[in-house]
């Protein structure tokens, strides 16, 4: 256990909230997508088979460390801040690689629904992949 001050605490509250609820997303969005977008015939067999290689590094490596960061922060442990510096770079890598295909093959330009809901995923593993990052180093070392 640390010795933390109440800005710390608040922070390491706060972190953690948004921790589990990116994780929340993560699985909620997946079974949006086997439910709906797996079955529309109007998506490409090109887009369809790039998202059906992510829910593997999503649901078993980005969610289960983002939810052991959020879990870790709360209880006051080091590893916390360890794991959400993995989430962070999880998500930057993720993040990245899906705004690197939507560009190539016209992903924000499809039906507006689909590009927010693209971009939205998109600036939040963007965003909070660094961010995650360099709290978890700060407070890391």
């Amino acid at each position: 256990m640390f010795d933390l001050s109440s800005a710390d605490k608040m922070i390491n509250s706060i972190v953690p909230a948004i921790q589990i609820c990116i994780g929340i997303g993560f699985i909620g969005f997946w079974i949006y997508f086997f439910m709906f977008e797996n079955k529309n015939p109007e998506n490409s067999e090109v887009y369809l088979g790039f998202e059906r290689a992510f829910p593997i590094p999503d649901l078993c490596w980005v969610t289960p460390s983002l939810f052991i960061a959020a879990i870790g922060l709360l209880i006051e442990e080091r590893y916390g801040f360890f794991f959400s510096i993995v989430a962070g770079s999880a998500l930057l890598f993720l993040g990245l690689l899906d705004i690197s295909f939507n560009l190539q093959n016209g992903g924000y330009t499809t039906k507006k629904s689909d590009a927010i809901m693209n971009l939205t995923i998109n600036l939040i593993c963007v965003i909070f992949g660094p961010i995650f990052m360099i709290y978890g180093w700060i407070s890391f070392i």
